[in-house]
């Protein structure tokens, strides 16, 4: 039953969009309708620019914070994922896309898709990780190497021990 609900929604979306220009072009004309479609592209063009750059900046502060970012990206992409809603033709996506755009809707979203997904991070160098606020480390730095990648003694490019000898 769960495989056959992708299939359905990818064949009956366009064809529940296509109903959805037909019942709102007999309601109010072809021209306001080909308008309403046109200012749905702007808004989401607009509001995807306008979000967009808080998400982006909520993103950079909490990584500069040194909290883990997830959260911020995954409704980042969801911003995303909703202004291409709005600029895709069709009232069926608009009403989706402007439901997202909607921070009470988009977290709850994010919290779902959360409970469904691993989100992997990865640091930055943002991250202040081992450091306290005044920037002293709280613990040892720890570089964990096997034996045939560290070497105390120095070797030259050509694999020979360098010698203390000048040459001239």
């Amino acid at each position: 039953m769960r495989s056959l609900i992708l299939p359905l929604v990818i064949l009956g979306l366009p064809l529940a969009e296509i109903a959805g220009f037909v019942i709102v072009g007999r309601e109010v004309g072809l021209l306001a309708t080909l308008l309403l479609v046109f200012l749905s592209g702007a808004v989401g063009i607009a509001l995807l620019r306008i979000q967009g750059f808080e998400v982006f900046r909520r993103v950079q502060e909490s990584a500069r914070a040194g909290r883990d970012p997830g959260r911020d990206v995954l409704e980042g992409a969801l911003v995303f994922v909703a202004a291409i809603l709005l600029i895709v033709p069709g009232f069926i996506s608009d009403i989706i896309g402007l439901f997202l755009f909607l921070p009470p809707v988009r977290r709850a979203v994010a919290t779902f898709l959360q409970t469904r997904l691993t989100i992997v991070t990865a640091g930055t160098g943002f991250y202040r990780s081992g450091t306290t606020e005044s920037g002293r480390r709280t613990g040892p730095r720890v570089i964990d190497l096997d034996e045939d990648e560290f070497s105390r003694e120095k070797k030259d490019d050509d694999g020979s021990k360098p010698t203390n000898r000048i040459s001239r």
